[in-house]
């Protein structure tokens, strides 16, 4: 029986030893792939990291169009806004009225007078 016993140990052991050397082969592997992953992951990042801070670039660059878009924008609206101010001015009935435009009953008499004129004229050539 201790043969037997001794013939089932030393096949123990080498099954033991066989299945570390093929955990040792399993963990090799794993290990060139990690290090595959690893360069790719590297690469990938290095690839990533340009594009990027182009984006970024390109986001501060859009971002300084918009904001100079927005200031003529402003400007133009202002522009706008006086001619139109300058405009209601001078197409305002009331700016004619009051004290402050003396000039304005001897504009009309002279315009008054002017057809006055014009009519007698023409009678009178009739």
């Amino acid at each position: 029986m201790s043969d037997l016993v001794q013939i089932l140990l030393v096949l123990l052991i080498i099954t033991a030893t066989a299945l570390c050397v093929y955990l040792i082969l399993v963990l090799k592997k794993l290990v060139v792939q990690l290090n595959d992953l690893q360069k790719d992951i590297k690469q990938l990042v290095d690839s990533t990291i340009p594009v990027l801070k182009n984006l970024n670039e390109v986001t501060l660059r859009a971002n300084r169009i918009v904001s100079s878009a927005e200031n003529y924008w402003q400007g133009i609206e202002r522009s706008i806004e006086n001619v139109r101010m300058k405009f209601s001015n001078f197409t305002s009935v009331g700016r004619f009225d009051g004290a402050e435009y003396p000039a304005r009953n001897l504009v009309q008499n002279i315009k008054a007078f002017y057809r006055g004129f014009t009519t007698f004229w023409q009678e009178l050539r009739k």
